[in-house]
């Protein structure tokens, strides 16, 4: 499997760009540097799954691919109604960290099947 540099910089720069939307967004001073971090982080992971991944094996690239972008679109929405809806602090990081946690544990097993 290689990666792409020029990709993740690219993605990189999108996942910025959405984390500082979400920091416009959010009013409360708590959530918002965490509600920043969370999804720089996990949209930039799952970014790099859509885009920067390749490999002369087809059947895993693309199921990765199918996998990340269930969970990016997964954690977009996530991390939206966290940005509206005042909730408490825990419930972020449990629902964001089970989520992410999946993404990679799916990600792994599908490398493995397929070695």
């Amino acid at each position: 499997m290689k990666i792409n540099g020029l990709l993740i910089i690219i993605c990189a720069a999108i996942a910025g760009l959405i984390a500082f939307g979400f920091f416009a967004v959010n009013k409360d001073e708590v959530y918002r540097i965490l509600l920043t971090v969370g999804s720089g982080f996990t949209l930039f992971s799952t970014l790099v799954g859509i885009v920067a991944l390749s490999s002369p094996n087809r059947g895993s690239i693309v199921n990765i691919r199918v996998v990340s972008i269930l969970f990016f679109l997964a954690l977009l929405i996530e991390h939206i109604l966290f940005s509206i809806f005042d909730v408490s602090l825990t419930p972020y990081i449990v629902i964001t960290g089970i989520l992410f946690l999946l993404y990679i544990l799916l990600c792994y097993l599908i490398i493995r099947a397929l070695k």
